[in-house]
């Protein structure tokens, strides 16, 4: 009998001890696991809850950071630099993504009338904004370039995964895809590891994972392009899980008083006349969100939503340089508004 009774004790003692250990457990899951890095010339912050959250965070950002060793174009040993070297020259082997990273790129720059061309890579060199000062190049000079920009000419073979430039001095700049795409893989690792409560923000770009671990949606603010602490619009990503920003505010100088920025019209050289501070485009489990926002600011209002609507399932808030938002029908009373509205 005092036998027994030490059994049922350890019994007793084991189930309480599991229990215990599953409510910690429970409740340790609950706390984020937050990481930040610098990659992809951007900060980048991952916030993860669940299980093996740490382990899927830095699984997440070794992959960031295999991409951006891959399209670095500010590195010279990296596979986009190498095509850079060798154009004019000869096909250059590549990774599989980055084939399909230029691959997407250049149908999409065929159904955005060529509002977004990765070939820009010879304008954004000149310009050099962040680097050269507050440089402004003459029209000559971007005459002198422009014949090097046209996408039409990217030769991918996708069976050998090659990739080459037929004229030397064309240039790769994967500024308006590579991190979308990187953070589409970030996303599919995150799942992979079982997470299904995260928040990807990189560079405010942002995709998430389910909702708060409290179960309410993700609600995310865009920033007032004239305000580096303001918000223009705030809104819960329900039903999406993917919101997007191209800016005038991040990447510019200033020279005599006028604003030059890094988004530029492959077509003229030149930074947009489209009125456009900054578009976010919302949308679901798509790395083509940047491309989307690119091609938007480079286009203006009118002719960047009328392209828009032939992509169903994405919605865009464009915010003016004169304050105005411009919010798709998409969106209406789903998107709370701080600054000035704009017709839909």
């Amino acid at each position: 009998m005092k036998q027994n009774r030490s059994v049922l004790f350890i019994v007793l003692l084991i189930l309480v001890m599991t229990g215990g250990f599953w409510a910690w457990k429970g409740m340790n899951s609950s706390k984020p696991y937050k990481e930040t890095q610098f990659l992809m010339d951007t900060i980048i912050e991952i916030t993860a809850y669940g299980p093996n959250r740490e382990e899927a965070v830095k699984a997440a950002f070794d992959e960031y950071r295999r991409l951006h060793v891959l399209t670095n174009n500010f590195d010279a040993n990296s596979q986009v630099s190498k095509i850079n070297q060798m154009a004019g020259k000869e096909k250059v082997v590549v990774d599989p993504d980055l084939v399909q990273m230029i691959k997407r790129s250049v149908e999409m720059a065929d159904k955005l009338d060529g509002a977004i061309d990765i070939t820009v890579g010879p304008l954004t060199d000149l310009w050099g904004i962040g680097r050269k000062g507050d440089f402004v190049p003459s029209q000559a000079q971007i005459q002198a370039v422009l014949p090097l920009v046209n996408y039409r000419l990217v030769q991918i073979d996708e069976k050998n995964n090659t990739v080459y430039l037929p004229k030397a001095g064309m240039m790769l700049d994967l500024g308006a895809v590579a991190k979308g795409y990187a953070t589409d893989k970030a996303i599919e690792i995150l799942k992979e590891k079982g997470i299904k409560s995260a928040l990807v923000n990189a560079g405010g770009d942002v995709r998430v994972i389910g909702t708060r671990p409290d179960g309410k949606p993700w609600r995310i603010g865009v920033q007032d392009p004239r305000n580096e602490n303001g918000v223009s619009a705030k809104m819960a990503l329900t039903p999406w899980d993917t919101m997007e920003t191209s800016g005038d505010y991040q990447r510019y100088i200033m020279h005599n008083g006028v604003r030059y920025c890094h988004i530029l019209d492959p077509h003229t050289g030149w930074q947009p006349k489209s009125g456009v501070a900054s578009v976010t485009i919302v949308n679901n489990n798509s790395g083509d969100g940047d491309l989307f926002s690119t091609a938007l600011f480079v286009l203006g209002p009118e002719k960047g939503l009328e392209k828009l609507r032939q992509f169903p399932g994405n919605e865009a808030i464009m915010i003016m340089t004169d304050g105005r938002v411009i919010v798709t029908p998409g969106l209406k009373g789903k998107v709370e508004l701080t600054g000035k509205s704009g017709d839909q």
